[in-house]
């Protein structure tokens, strides 16, 4: 990819919002922000569990993520669009693993910045500093805003509240791969309240119902599920 056109998409990254082409040529010199195809697959480039030990910026393309809890009981599966950065909150502190697994559903252009990099030259630019401060401050926000207790409020407000709470972006296509069973039991219902209201939601347009899966075709132009 054209250094210019590198340079125009890095301007609308994440974390480099603000930050001059000028000034960027300067980090250019120090870091590498070439771009790296990588081509459709049905395999991870990341996979949950696996340590980060780089900021991963999606300059073009879409990302499926997916993530499976810690019981293994239900995986969620979503769209992720360009731009955007990979876990950056992962890079430090005491757990640095990927919550989730990535693979190209398209054909992708990433930039790949090593920690040490990102220490070293990244952190001294008080545009990214600020940026990283902001979205880690997002980030813990979202997070706190999930903590309310799955067992509390209307069936209707707690399978939203537990679906919201699967994926880490609002846009795009969403799968949730769970039993009902098992959904009741995470928000304390029955088998038969959870199906009444998933059914509802589904006559709404705001979800699709198969066996074991719950997807929302495009939270973008449906009824938002946190609605």
């Amino acid at each position: 990819m054209d250094i210019r056109v590198t340079y125009q998409l890095l301007t609308r990254m994440p974390l480099l919002q603000g930050i001059s082409g000028m000034e960027l040529a300067r980090i250019e010199e120090r870091v590498s922000l070439q771009t790296e195809e990588i081509p459709t697959s049905h395999y991870p480039f990341i996979t949950q569990g696996q340590n980060c030990r780089e900021l991963v910026f999606l300059v073009d393309g879409t990302l499926l993520r997916q993530a499976t809890s810690r019981d293994k009981l239900y995986t969620a599966t979503e769209q992720l669009f360009a731009p955007m950065v990979i876990e950056a909150d992962k890079l430090y502190g005491l757990a640095c693993e990927y919550a989730a697994s990535y693979r190209s559903q398209t054909d992708c252009h990433l930039i790949r910045i090593s920690k040490k990099h990102v220490g070293d030259h990244l952190m001294k630019n008080d545009i990214f500093r600020l940026n990283f401060l902001n979205m880690l401050s997002a980030i813990v926000q979202r997070q706190e805003a999930r903590l309310q207790p799955r067992k509390t409020g209307t069936t209707d407000e707690k399978l939203r509240r537990f679906i919201t709470g699967c994926f880490s972006h609002d846009m795009g296509e969403k799968l949730l791969q769970i039993k009902m069973t098992d959904l009741a039991e995470y928000i304390g219902e029955t088998r038969l309240n959870v199906s009444r209201q998933l059914n509802s939601m589904a006559d709404k347009g705001i979800i699709q119902l198969r066996r074991k899966e719950i997807s929302i075709p495009d939270a973008s132009e449906k009824e938002h599920i946190s609605a």
